[in-house]
């Protein structure tokens, strides 16, 4: 018990920062879900991902290792896949078809570029699964702070975001608010830095998996919020705590079925 109480020092940055991360990815994902877009997130984070890999290349090939260059590139093209699909696909018919092929394609260029660049190999392995007890604390804290900041605006705002996502998927919202578009900037920042400090898999998974529960038998928007909150961050701390149990478990995987644990906790709570 000892040794486990000294890694969890050793991981003060590490655990929080995913707990924290995890919250904001889930009502990031939330506001997503609400608008019908899940398929157009799935590939905002491929494009994201796509980019933090083009930024690994660029410092191997020049023997640098600039860290913010992933960032930035991940964000560039995350904001080009964003601003691209909202331009040319949002409105047609069948376009969850389209994006799963833009899906599909960014997949296939990543893993090319990873072919051409043999060194990549390592790097790109963690950046799809990840390894939340590597992560730097200079990475950690970042991420921390940024999504602790999003958390409380999501919490303060949480109604006006969900009315907001409501006009969107009924079309009344004419033209598109300032609020808008902060919303689409501070998802591509978090998305492009959970990619690139805990891995394409975290990232994902913390979108989807407590919207997927919180959505069943939440007779409120509070009681949505607060669900939410719990299956994310609780979730998370069980699963990084048990990973650290053993080295055998890996962190991130941990972290995804302790949500999903916690998730199926609270839905057989419920019908009690």
């Amino acid at each position: 018990m000892e040794n486990f109480f000294d890694l969890l020092t050793i991981y003060k940055w590490s655990l929080p920062s995913s707990v924290i991360m995890a919250m904001a990815l889930a009502f990031i994902g939330s506001q997503w879900t609400a608008r019908e877009k899940s398929a157009q997130i799935f590939v905002l984070g491929q494009g994201s991902s796509l980019g933090v890999v083009l930024g690994l290349i660029i410092n191997i090939v020049a023997g640098t290792d600039f860290h913010w260059l992933n960032l930035v590139a991940g964000f560039a093209l995350g904001a080009i896949t964003l601003g691209l699909s909202d331009a040319l696909i949002e409105r047609k018919p069948g376009r969850n078809h389209i994006y799963l092929s833009l899906f599909v394609f960014f997949l296939a260029l990543t893993y090319l570029l990873s072919a051409l660049t043999p060194s990549l190999e390592t790097h790109l392995a963690s950046a799809y699964f990840g390894d939340l007890a590597v992560m730097s604390d200079f990475g950690a804290q970042v991420c921390l702070i940024t999504a602790l900041a999003f958390v409380i605006i999501a919490i303060k705002y949480g109604r006006k975001l969900s009315l907001l996502s409501f006009q969107i998927v009924n079309q009344s919202l004419i033209h598109r608010t300032w609020k808008l578009k902060v919303f689409d900037l501070a998802t591509l920042l978090l998305t492009t830095m959970a990619v690139q400090n805990m891995g394409y898999l975290f990232t994902m998974g913390c979108l989807f998996i407590a919207t997927s529960f919180a959505s069943q038998q939440s007779k409120s928007l509070n009681s949505y919020t607060v669900r939410l909150a719990l299956v994310a961050s609780l979730g998370s701390l069980i699963g990084f705590s048990v990973s650290l149990l053993s080295t055998r478990f890996p962190t991130v995987p941990c972290v995804l079925i302790g949500q999903i644990a916690v998730g199926i906790a609270l839905s057989l709570y419920r019908k009690k």
